[in-house]
């Protein structure tokens, strides 16, 4: 197990080597990134860990040539700092995923008051359950989610819908909905209509009148 040390100082301002200037400041994003009070998405970072990759590499062969201590020493870095940041390296990944696990279940206590009734204009009777909770909460770039036949895949849209309006401020111009068949349109159509005026107003207007723009079917075939 590795434990970081957060109480080293950051001043990049001593340090006479531009590789170990650079390894500093992947480590005050880290630290940033890891402090906020929201969902990381893979786009906030991955760029940012293949740009210092080669960076990285190199520093990890002087660790292993034995040599780290004695580079960083000679260019005025802290030592325990940049090999920290060069553990970090290898597993931000899943500091990111504990990072957002923990988000989630935060913000599943702080907004279960909305998430219990964020479709009660629709139908008193809709209860989120906690997987499609997670779906709304989720703000990744791209999300996968996987449902049988009236698993409630309509309703998840529908309430992350509302979220991202009345929760996350996205402007509801900016939102596309779609869907392969007719029929979870019409059903998506019904509930944004009802669940959210500012919605309505907008995004959901259009796609009432231009219905078949948001609609990717496949022609069916003529015997």
């Amino acid at each position: 197990m590795l434990f970081f040390n957060h109480n080293v100082p950051k001043d990049k301002n001593t340090i006479q080597n531009e590789n170990l200037k650079s390894i500093i400041c992947l480590g005050d994003f880290f630290d940033d990134l890891l402090s906020n009070d929201e969902y990381i998405a893979k786009s906030a970072y991955l760029k940012i860990l293949e740009s210092n990759k080669k960076n990285i590499e190199y520093l990890k062969n002087l660790e292993t040539d034995g040599l780290l201590k004695k580079f960083c020493k000679n260019h005025k870095a802290d030592f325990n700092r940049i090999l920290e940041i060069i553990n970090k390296y290898d597993i931000f990944g899943n500091c990111v995923n504990e990072h957002n696990e923990k988000f989630i279940n935060s913000k599943l206590k702080s907004e279960k008051k909305y998430l219990d009734t964020i479709l009660k204009e629709i139908d008193p009777q809709i209860f989120l359950d906690d997987e499609q909770r997670r779906v709304v909460l989720t703000d990744e770039d791209f999300s996968l989610v996987v449902a049988g036949a009236g698993a409630g895949k309509t309703t998840t849209v529908a309430a992350k819908v509302k979220y991202l309006v009345e929760k996350k401020n996205i402007n509801a111009d900016e939102i596309l909905v779609v869907s392969f068949t007719n029929k979870a349109v019409n059903e998506l159509k019904e509930r944004i209509q009802k669940q959210n005026r500012r919605f309505n107003k907008y995004g959901a207007i259009k796609m009432m009148q231009h219905a078949e723009t948001f609609v990717i079917g496949i022609p069916e075939k003529k015997p």
